[in-house]
């Protein structure tokens, strides 16, 4: 797939060639995850800041009491603190979100499932999986490869250089 470029940059690249995968591999790079904001403070402005109650101002209160003045300091009590954005996810919640798999209900009889134990000790792994019939090593890890956008190639302009040279193979 050869993109063509509006205009040219500046060493004369005119045109850059990349197979579907290599693209896909560049445009999923900078997709940003679901849910995550666009724009990151960092500094006094970041969320888990020390002084950050000191420059941020506190939202305004949403209940007014009857005299006009704030509710919690009309004797009504504490104000409430900020809630905590932080849900639990039971396991079965996780799965069917991850892999969209149904932990709920038994895929034979259909009756409710529950998660008896969450095994993390390696010798009781070891037991467990001997007791199955299961092998305890782990299988050899494959070489490593190089990244698919390795055999991308750029074109420049004719006029400003005498041949297409590899992206790669200049030092």
């Amino acid at each position: 797939m050869r993109l063509q470029l509006k205009r040219p940059f500046r060493d004369g690249t005119v045109a850059v060639e990349m197979d579907p995968l290599s693209l896909l591999c560049r445009l999923a790079a900078i997709v940003p995850p679901p849910g995550q904001h666009q724009i990151r403070y960092a500094g006094v402005l970041a969320a888990a800041a020390k002084w950050r109650p000191l420059v941020v101002p506190p939202p305004p209160s949403t209940t007014p009491a009857a005299d006009g003045t704030d509710g919690a300091a009309a004797g009504k009590g504490k104000p409430r603190p900020a809630t905590h954005r932080c849900v639990y996810r039971s396991y079965v919640d996780l799965i069917r979100r991850t892999f969209a798999i149904d932990r709920d209900h038994c895929p034979r009889c259909g009756a409710a499932m529950k998660l008896p134990a969450i095994v993390t000790k390696p010798l009781s792994i070891e037991r467990i999986l001997h007791s199955l019939g299961e092998s305890t090593v782990s299988p050899p890890l494959a070489p490593a490869r190089g990244p698919p956008y390795a055999r991308n190639r750029v074109f420049r302009n004719k006029s400003l250089q005498h041949q297409p040279s590899d992206l790669f193979d200049n030092p």
